[in-house]
């Protein structure tokens, strides 16, 4: 650790190689103290002004100036860069029983004064306090970077210790927001990524933490350690940062609550989320579908989580940034709701709203002007007082370069701007709504976080989980927990109507999902939801990490149309039960999404914007998809408060009329469990069915079986696979290695486009393979629109039968069909794309090459069938990113309307349904379905670099 020089205004610190450091005691009788609180005045000559006898108990902050850049320019603090260093923080304590008494800087020692600290807690007997601390980076070794490391200050002896004593494991990465659990142990956040590093090299690539996904930093997620540092293991698998985490003590005791910035796709928001100490049974808690409750009904998130001594939440609302670290607080019904105006299910529709205001002082939190200031923490008491210590500023505003108070005629100033106003605590009691200083605000000076050292009841213990009762007791080995949908449905309170997002059963008499499970109401075809498709998200590397050996600095290109997909992999494919329930075997500590799909693989619905997550040997269980896509507040997720299941399961006597078990011969007889779920008995009748039922296992390829339908009702409907085997040996098999053997967890789908999707438009298939219809022209006079091959309908394109055959401007030699080119033709692409991607998804206009490769604007026909130039041409783009259903290519590749919002063309048209096949077409469609990246593997040497 390097040794830091002292500055002339601070003592020099002695940087001890050990661990731990001796303070010195504070007072004695420490828990009981008096803490001193400002009334405006200063008595005691401390320069804090003391009117003591208000609170009774210690307490510690964290103190540190304005936030600046190596410029001198103030920075607006933001959620989403959590490791915000700032020179000169420091955690104080105040503790002294007299009037005047002095704080306690108990961070010097390792800080100097020039370092950094972030998030206080204090153990449920008063004790100790954790926090982290981060040195100064004085550059005399530019191998080394100070991290944030977690310390530990023991009251009773005046010492401080880091936590992790050595060096090289503490400096492996950014630990932050420290809090103890029940047990002992230490809960935090931290860019090691522990877990995962380990899962990456499982899958064959680096091991190395993941940047976030808007790629700012790299990822904090929660972790938890032994007392003493050890035994350090990644709990949460999310792609953006968890923060904040704290331990419940009155709502779901034990259990962890913290806050985690969802940012998968379009969703970039900080919602609430609770998990097991282990990492086990994560769920939202609260929050989706609240944050449009910020000032005026601007978007809010939930950060700086506390909570209160009748077993609510305290949070602090704010937006990501630009309300200088502040932002109002509020406290939350979390008992009671799931969302700001949606009760949990068992106690209806509640009148009111979850969120309500904790003080009186109307603090703008939508980035105004807030007059009132703002609140960058907030601690509640737990000792039946209902007051609260707070972190507040008070309101400045600059006026042609004078700091003046936001009052008028500053306000109406049209040259006023909000000032960084300075942060200092306040004790507000709620009760009175009334509030008195404790240490006043200073100029250029923010106290951003407080709490008081207080004795509270200790939090329940939950032990980690034992894989216990359990048929297949090498989950752990496997490394695979379990996902159980009860039915995929299952949309909220709404019932079941026969339909899946807009995809309807035919069959009549179906009013349930029993119903549909039973073969002589509907067949297989009938049915909406046919596969789950499992992915998960692929970590992108930091271009500057120094572990990795030529880490890749991606350029935007590198992504999809839409660059907040990032890149995806495929973890495997599993059948719906008729029944819409699905209970099968995933890989364990990663974060995970699932698609529900058509017959052809296709996605139905939205896609799953929140990654979830299951432990090795556990089983994460869930009623159903949740989400109506239209808006409406359904509870995504929280198992104590979504309405009971649409799907009853078994009846009493075990048995859904016309089924049989699967692997059985009728009649052999089967009984299951009342209420278990089709997937639910067919997992557990593994080994156990004459014959032994097939394991219900994930696989990289489409594969239907009807298990259930007994041959004495009627035939068993067709089986069928779309298998990668059967593509043409001349195009790549978009997997990796550890597939070979047959799916395991670290089996992925790895899918590029110039890799895997280019390839098919460059098959060469033969010209009596493929038949097609004349292309659309006013000029075509064939009254019987006779199928015409290849050779027949472009002559000059003898010898090469592929897609790129019609499909090019042949050196600007010809009008591409449908105006879409297909070719490769790099050099004329301006942002390391192939001119196809760039074709599939743009309105394509300007886009034709002529003889002497200069660009033109698309061409139209005349009356008579000639080309001329038209400027407004533009042609719609073929492929979209809403997915596979709602791309216009795979609807005219098998001659099918689906939800692209295009008629089909008629007779007229080329019909290209057959042209490829429908393992092809399966690769085309789940590409769409992920995101349709330009790449899916951020070390493939072929991906554009910045």
């Amino acid at each position: 650790m390097t040794q830091l020089a002292p500055s002339a205004a601070t003592p020099a610190a002695q940087v001890d190689p050990q661990p731990r450091r001796h303070l010195g005691r504070l007072s004695a009788g420490l828990g009981c103290a008096l803490l001193a609180l400002l009334a405006g005045c200063d008595p005691g000559g401390s320069g804090d002004g003391i009117d003591p006898g208000i609170v009774e108990i210690p307490v510690a902050y964290i103190k540190g100036p304005i936030p600046r850049d190596d410029a001198g320019d103030e920075i607006q603090p933001d959620l989403r860069e959590p490791l915000l260093f700032t020179s000169g923080g420091d955690v104080y304590l105040r503790s002294a029983s007299s009037a005047g008494a002095d704080e306690t800087n108990i961070s010097l020692a390792v800080t100097g004064g020039i370092g950094d600290a972030r998030g206080l807690n204090a153990s449920h007997d008063g004790s100790r306090i954790i926090f982290s601390l981060r040195e100064f980076d004085s550059n005399e070794n530019d191998d080394i970077v100070p991290s944030w490391n977690i310390y530990e200050y023991n009251l009773e002896d005046g010492t401080l210790r880091r936590v992790i004593p050595g060096t090289s494991i503490a400096e492996r990465g950014n630990d932050l927001h420290p809090a103890y659990l029940p047990d002992g142990r230490i809960l935090f956040t931290s860019d090691r990524q522990s877990q995962s590093r380990e899962m990456r090299i499982n899958e064959g690539k680096q091991g190395f933490a993941a940047l976030d996904e808007d790629r700012r930093t790299r990822a904090l997620v929660l972790h938890v350690m032994n007392a003493d540092g050890s035994d350090i293991r990644q709990i949460s698998f999310n792609q953006s940062h968890d923060l904040y985490p704290q331990v419940l003590t009155h709502f779901d005791g034990g259990r962890i609550v913290f806050s985690r910035w969802d940012n998968a796709a379009a969703n970039s928001e900080v919602n609430i989320y609770t998990a097991n100490p282990d990492g086990s049974e994560q769920q939202i808690l609260y929050g989706s579908r609240s944050h449009a409750t910020g000032t005026g009904g601007a978007r809010i998130q939930f950060v700086g989580l506390r909570e209160t001594e009748d077993g609510n939440l305290m949070v602090i609302t704010r937006p990501f940034s630009g309300t200088f670290g502040g932002g109002n607080i509020e406290i939350i019904d979390v008992n009671r709701f799931a969302d700001n105006r949606k009760s949990i299910w068992r106690l209806g529709n509640l009148p009111g709203q979850a969120q309500s205001e904790a003080t009186v002082s109307r603090v703008a939190n939508d980035g105004s002007i807030s007059v009132n200031g703002r609140y960058a923490s907030a601690f509640p008491l737990w000792d039946g007082s209902d007051r609260l210590l707070v972190t507040k500023s008070t309101c400045q505003l600059e006026v042609d370069g004078e700091i003046r108070p936001c009052i008028e005629p500053y306000l109406s100033d049209p040259a006023a701007i909000e000032a960084s106003p300075p942060y200092g605590i306040w004790l507000y009691d709620r009760v009175e709504d009334t509030q008195k200083p404790l240490v006043i605000a200073k100029p250029g000076t923010v106290i951003s976080e407080v709490i008081a050292i207080e004795q509270r009841t200790r939090a329940p213990v939950i032990f980690d989980k034992q894989l216990t009762g359990n048929l297949d007791s090498d989950w752990r080995t496997e490394n695979v927990g379990v996902v159980n949908i009860r039915s995929v449905y299952d949309l909220g309170d709404t019932g079941f109507d026969g339909c899946f997002f807009g995809i309807c059963t035919p069959a009549l008499g179906i009013g349930s999902v029993q119903d549909l499970a039973d073969p002589t109401l509907a067949s297989a075809l009938q049915r909406p939801a046919r596969f789950v498709r499992f992915t998960k998200a692929v970590g992108i590397p930091d271009p500057d990490d120094p572990t990795l050996v030529d880490p890749p600095d991606l350029d935007n290109d590198a992504f999809g149309p839409q660059r907040n997909r990032g890149m995806r992999e495929i973890i495997g494919y599993a059948p719906v039960e008729p029944d819409g329930s699905v209970k099968v075997k995933v890989p364990a500590n990663v974060p995970l999404a699932v698609e529900v799909l058509d017959r052809e693989g296709r996605r139905i619905g939205p896609r799953h914007d929140n990654w979830f997550q299951v432990q090795p040997g556990d089983t994460l269980d869930c009623v159903g998809c949740h989400d109506l896509g239209n808006g409406v507040p359904e509870i995504h997720g929280r198992v104590d408060g979504e309405a009971p299941t649409i799907n009853a399961g078994l009846p009493a006597n075990g048995r859904l009329d016309n089924t049989l078990i699967p692997g059985t011969l009728s009649p052999n007889p089967y009984v299951g469990t009342p209420g278990m779920t089709l997937a639910e008995l067919r997992f557990a009748s593994v080994g156990l069915a004459v014959p032994p039922a097939s394991e219900p296992r994930l696989s990289i390829d489409l594969e239907y079986v009807d298990y259930w339908t007994d041959p004495l009702v009627r035939p068993a409907d067709a089986s069928y696979d779309r298998r990668y085997a059967d593509l043409d040996s001349a195009l790549s098999v978009p997997t990796n290695a550890f597939c070979a053997g047959g799916w395991a967890y670290n089996c992925r789908v790895i899918i590029n486009y110039p890799e895997h999707i280019q390839q098919i438009f460059l098959l060469d298939r033969g010209p009596d393979d493929i038949t097609v219809l004349p292309p659309d022209n006013p000029t075509n006079t064939d009254p019987t629109n006779t199928p015409l091959n290849f050779v027949d309908m472009m002559p000059d394109t003898v010898g090469d039968h592929t897609c790129v055959a019609c499909h090019t401007t042949a050196g600007g030699m010809q009008l591409p069909y449908g105006q879409l080119d297909l070719s490769l033709d790099p050099n004329q692409n301006p942002n390391n794309r192939l001119r196809s991607y760039e074709q599939l998804f743009e309105d394509r206009q300007g886009r034709f090459v002529d003889a002497g490769g200069n660009l033109v604007p698309f061409t139209v026909l005349d009356a008579v069938g000639n080309s001329i130039p038209d400027p407004a041409a533009e042609i719609d783009p073929i492929m979209s990113v809403a997915g596979a259903r709602g791309s216009f290519f795979i609807e005219k590749m098998n001659g099918q309307e689906m939800d692209a919002g295009r008629s089909l063309p008629g007779l007229s048209s080329v019909d290209h349904s057959g042209m490829l096949s429908a393992v092809e077409l399966k690769l085309i469609g789940e590409w769409l379905d992920i995101g349709a990246q330009n790449f899916n593997d951020p070390f493939d040497l072929s991906a554009p670099q910045n």
